[in-house]
Parts: structure tokens; sequence; C-alpha cells
């Protein structure tokens, strides 16, 4: 009972090896300590200058580039995925409805202020302070152009143009700044960061699809596969492909692991669990 949002992921992890500590190559990328994380923003009208340049995409991205433009600052925003265009079918994996609408507004021709310039998919590989000290170069490589991602895009009619031509893949695009970063790229999670050792983890190597993450290894009754009795409750779980991110979703799952621990104390669950099957609260399938 941490919280998700008190371990921002705003620089390296570091790694034990043979030769000592090193920083981890799967998780963030060098200089990001350099960036201001976007949930350390207290006001994005004070910000200093009038142009930025926003790392990641997603909720926290277009949130940014939304309170910017809003706040009447130019900004380009720098996604691994044009995240603005994605229809799943899956809330987890798309832009809330309400986040759509504002960055519509935001991108309109009719819109007083500055419009956020879109650029992907492209993932920042290095940011470094500029010779002399002042401003920033943030060095990004192009990712290879998911076409069945635009045709999707086109079908469901949401086809917003990003700002800039996809480069060739693995070529790189080198952006200058004289702020900060804005840093976008979502937190931790309270289990990674406070109660990581209590869990085993899946591959590091992988794409990660969850809000926070990849969550930690769980049976069918959400319960840690390293340690037994530990269970887990939240947006980290996930099963399969199946992520449970929205309080909507990981909440049907809260009478699944009541159940196992009444269960294990030789209760009897069958008229608690059917009343939650009747609710739509108990989600096991």
């Amino acid at each position: 009972a941490a919280g998700e949002f008190q371990y921002p992921r705003d620089k390296r992890d570091m790694i034990k090896t043979e030769d000592g500590f090193i920083p981890d190559p799967n998780s963030m990328f060098f200089g990001a300590n350099l960036c201001l994380h976007n949930s350390k923003v207290r006001s994005w009208k004070e910000l200093p200058g009038d142009e930025y340049v926003v790392v990641g995409g997603y909720e926290s991205g277009m949130d940014a580039a939304i309170n910017l433009a809003q706040a009447g600052k130019k900004c380009k925003v720098l996604a691994s995925t044009p995240c603005w265009n994605l229809r799943t079918g899956d809330p987890s994996s798309e832009l809330a409805p309400y986040t759509s609408d504002r960055l519509r507004t935001v991108l309109s021709e009719g819109f007083s202020g500055p419009n956020p310039e879109l650029v992907a998919p492209i993932r920042v590989v290095s940011v470094e302070k500029a010779k002399g000290g002042v401003g920033y170069n943030i060095a990004a490589q192009w990712k290879e152009v998911d076409d069945e991602l635009a045709l999707a895009s086109r079908a469901w009619g949401n086809n917003i143009p990003t700002d800039t031509e996809p480069g060739e893949k693995d070529s790189f695009l080198v952006l200058q700044t004289e702020h900060p970063p804005i840093l976008c790229t979502g937190f931790k999670g309270s289990v990674a960061a406070a109660a990581g050792h209590l869990f085993d983890f899946p591959d590091p190597n992988k794409p990660m699809k969850g809000c926070v993450g990849d969550g930690p290894l769980l049976t069918r009754n959400d319960e840690s596969t390293k340690i037994p009795g530990i269970f887990l409750v939240g947006p980290t779980v996930s099963h399969g492909e199946l992520v449970f991110c929205f309080v909507y979703k990981f909440r049907q799952r809260f009478a699944v692991v009541a159940n196992a621990i009444c269960e294990g104390l030789g209760m009897d669950t069958a008229a608690a669990v059917a009343e939650s099957r009747r609710t739509d609260m108990y989600l096991d399938n």
C-alpha cells in the first residue's frame, strides 16, 4: 500500500555486477536525470521560457503538451508510439476520450496558442548539457513505422498526422533546447520500487505492456510466484496480455484475492463469491 505515483521514472537505475555497479541498460536513457519529470511541475504557465521538448507520450506526454500549449508555450513531443492515433479497443492501451478531445482542441487551426508538434515513432537515447553549459542536446533514434497501426488509425477515423516525416529506422535526430526536457515516462510503481524482492518479474528485455511497466509474475489468484501468502492488487496486476491498469478493471480482482485468503483460512465463501459475480465484481476468466 505504497501508492503507484510516489516513484517517478526520472533517472537510470544501477545494477550490481561482478565488476561493480553499472547503469541498467533496460532502465531510463542516459541523462534522464537532467530532465524535469512532469509530476514535479507545479505550474505550466510559470515555467521559464516559451519553448519545450516533451519526452514520452500517452496520457502524461499529451497532458504536458496540452498544458504547455494552453500556457502559450511551443512544444515538440518525442514519442515511441503515435499514441494520439492508437485505437485497440482496450482503454488500457490508448488515450482517454477526454485527453483526445483536449488534444484535438490545441491542434486545431482555431486554437489561439501554438500548436504542439507531434513526432513518432522515435525513442530518446540520451540528454546532455550543451557545450558551454547553456541548454541541452537531445539525441533520439527513429523506430520502424508500423504500417498496420497507420491503417487501423485511418479505419477508426482518428488519423492525427505527425509533424515530422519519420526518418529511416535506426537513424538519429538531434535537437537542442534551452530548458530541461519535460520527462513524461511514467512511474516505476510501488511494487518494483519498494517490494521487488517479494516477486518474480518477466524478462526485462521484452517490450513493456503495463501502465507502470510490467507487473510481477502472479498466480491465477494474484499471489506472488516467489513467496506464498503475498498478494497483489492494483494497476500493476497483469495476466499474459491482460493488463488491469484502470480502477474499474483491477477492482474486479479484489474479490478473487479475498476469496483465496479466506479459503486458506478455512472459511466458506460460496455466498460472497456468488454475490460478487452477480455484480460483475469477480473477474476470474
